[in-house]
């Protein structure tokens, strides 16, 4: 008797101990939570926009848009587009397949000044096609299949409704070179 006693006394005092079992927190006057228990989230929307210039004229402009939620304890958000390439290993029926397009990875931290702090983790890979874009095309048999990565980790500490011409990166072969801009809004 004695003994369940005990363990009763046990497993009450555990369970008080788990969040969510004991007492509420205590609230602030205005009924909201303290600052250091509860953080309020705020919505993004964030645009990354791969542009991609040959000299000064601009050949291509790959708008992306997710939305990361500020505050979220470090949970990402994420764009995946592209496609799954077939790749002849050898012989004419050995292939695998790889992913090529963009990949996007984003969190978001709100600081006290009221902006915020921007991770974000980008890769965009293309095929080059040997027969047009690429100086020394002739080095390359039309069997080898070339493909351009870009990748890139920002940490930004951007303000609502400011663009930031976060990366500029010149590719080594062809000489074209990529901007990425990022914007940032408050979603509403």
């Amino acid at each position: 008797m004695k003994r369940n006693v005990l363990l009763a006394a046990f497993f009450l005092a555990a369970v008080l101990a788990i969040p969510g079992f004991a007492q509420e927190k205590p609230k602030t006057e205005g009924g909201e939570k303290p600052a250091e228990i509860h953080k309020i989230i705020t919505p993004l929307r964030v645009q990354v926009v791969f542009n991609e210039f040959e000299g000064e004229k601009k050949i291509s402009s790959l708008p992306y848009t997710l939305l990361v939620n500020s505050d979220t304890y470090g949970i990402p958000a994420s764009i995946r587009m592209g496609l799954r390439v077939p790749i002849h290993t050898g012989g004419s029926t050995q292939m695998t397949y790889i992913d090529m397009g963009t990949n996007i990875d984003g969190r978001s931290e709100k600081q006290e000044d009221g902006r915020f702090l921007l991770s974000l983790s980008v890769e965009r890979s293309s095929a080059y096609s040997p027969q047009g874009n690429l100086p020394d095309a002739k080095a390359l048999s039309s069997d080898s299949p070339v493909i351009q990565q870009f990748r890139s980790q920002l940490n930004l500490l951007i303000r609502d409704g400011q663009t930031i011409q976060s990366t500029v990166s010149t590719d080594p072969v062809t000489g074209r070179v990529i901007k990425v801009d990022v914007t940032v809004n408050v979603a509403k």
